[in-house]
């Protein structure tokens, strides 16, 4: 099953810009991998470890890069239930 967390045809400005995004993600504790399928980049996040940090990281970078930041709202919701 794919993740509901992607990024669609993203556009890089430069080599730089593509690893720069990838450095991002990365650096987000709650992201176990990121995984290429045609025009589609997916996010295996571990819901279980997300943290309110990580959910600041995720929107700017969903930001930056042109994600859909609603994806992220059952992220938001299972942090504020906590």
């Amino acid at each position: 099953m794919a993740s509901p967390y992607y990024f669609e045809a993203t556009r890089y400005w430069s080599p730089g810009d593509e690893d720069a995004h990838f450095a991002w993600m990365e650096r987000i504790p709650c992201i176990r991998g990121v995984h290429g399928e045609l025009r589609k980049l997916f996010l295996d996040i571990d819901e279980s470890r997300v943290r309110a940090h990580d959910i600041e990281e995720l929107k700017a970078v969903y930001r930056r890069y042109g994600g859909e930041l609603a994806q992220l709202d059952r992220l938001t919701a299972t942090l504020e239930t906590e």
